[in-house]
């Protein structure tokens, strides 16, 4: 029997929405408003949310005037966020490993809120810049945003508990062979629960290595929501803006 992935169970359960329903919406929307300011894509232009949960800064966009597509790898997220679909709003489940449906089609693909880095294998990571890069058209936008591994492993809180709808969630977090890894452990109705997170501690110049081989050029690197210059010590955030160039 082939185990799981460890992101197909936990994003699909209905404890990691209980866990993580506190994140700031607004924040996030304003983030997004702010880039698309910075980019000056065009109204109605074709976008894609790749790896999108349940679908909330898909919708976003689709707010801000893009025709928005948007998949996830969980069955049970799509199926959710199906139910806010329109003419300009379209989900459906797909692996960011593989060659997306449409090719060439997307005017801009946004990677949002740290959706990398679950593989345990590091050429799956060149799999994943190289869909990007065939959904793209020439000279299309790659915006992708993951933690700064330096700023997070100089501030890492090893224990907490959290608590959301009377589960308390107990958090354990470490660092060991490149990954992060966050354990969560709770009982809810007299079951007990266990999940691992675990996410590749994937360097700024990692990521510009894979881009560049999928035939990226880098336009810009951010260090945090409120689109401030990267500072490799300080930033909570890598956002990179990336063009897809001629090979």
């Amino acid at each position: 029997m082939v185990s799981k992935e460890w992101f197909s169970t936990w994003f699909d359960s209905p404890y990691y929405h209980i866990l993580y329903a506190q994140r700031d919406e607004s924040e996030a929307a304003d983030f997004i408003a702010s880039l698309q300011q910075k980019l000056h894509l065009t109204a109605g232009a074709h976008v894609l949310d790749a790896a999108c949960g349940k679908g909330r800064h898909a919708i976003t966009l689709a707010q801000l005037g893009f025709t928005v597509d948007a998949f996830d790898l969980s069955p049970g997220n799509i199926e959710s966020a199906q139910e806010f679909e329109n003419e300009d709003l379209l989900f459906f489940v797909h692996d960011l490993r593989e060659p997306l449906p449409l090719e060439n089609q997307y005017d801009a693909i946004f990677n949002f809120f740290t959706s990398f880095g679950y593989f345990d294998d590091q050429n799956d990571n060149q799999k994943a810049f190289n869909t990007f890069a065939g959904g793209l058209k020439e000279n299309g936008l790659l915006v992708l945003d993951f933690f700064n591994p330096i700023h997070v492993l100089a501030n890492l809180v090893p224990t907490e508990t959290v608590t959301r709808e009377g589960i308390s969630f107990q958090i354990k977090r470490w660092s060991a062979s490149g990954y992060l890894y966050k354990s969560i452990d709770f009982t809810d109705k007299g079951q007990n629960y266990s999940f691992v997170e675990k996410v590749e501690l994937v360097a700024k110049n990692d990521f510009v290595a894979y881009a560049a081989q999928a035939g990226f050029s880098l336009v810009d690197l951010k260090g945090d929501y409120k689109l401030s210059p990267f500072d490799e010590a300080a930033s909570p955030r890598m956002i990179f803006v990336w063009a897809k160039t001629t090979f």
